[in-house]
């Protein structure tokens, strides 16, 4: 890379970080704790496209998050008291789990 365009790219970077600071300090900040039940379903404002519910899954309350709307192709997570799934979507109905970790753990399980 040349020194100019280097020179350009580290400006915009700059500007980048200097802008998304400006808009968390512009955003409310104050935040709260929710606590959810089984059943319960959380939906992230905005336009993210994101909700969780709460439900079972090998005998613990699970966080299971996934995008709204066609889930084909795209990635959801599990995550609960014990480990953390990581699934892929092959339908709306079926999901491949792709990587597993274990609370407590260092490995981790790539699933192919």
């Amino acid at each position: 890379m040349n020194r100019p365009l280097a020179l350009l790219s580290a400006a915009a970077l700059a500007a980048g970080v200097g802008s998304a600071v400006a808009l968390g300090a512009g955003m409310g900040t104050a935040s709260q704790t929710l606590t959810v039940q089984p059943g319960d379903v959380i939906r992230v404002a905005g336009n993210a496209n994101v909700g969780c519910k709460v439900r079972p899954h090998d005998g613990a309350e699970t966080l299971d998050c996934r995008r709204a709307g066609p889930l084909t192709g795209s990635y959801g997570s599990m995550l609960n008291k014990n480990e953390l799934l990581v699934v892929r979507f092959e339908s709306a109905t079926v999901a491949k789990v792709v990587l597993v970790a274990k609370h407590g753990n260092r490995k981790v399980t790539r699933c192919r």
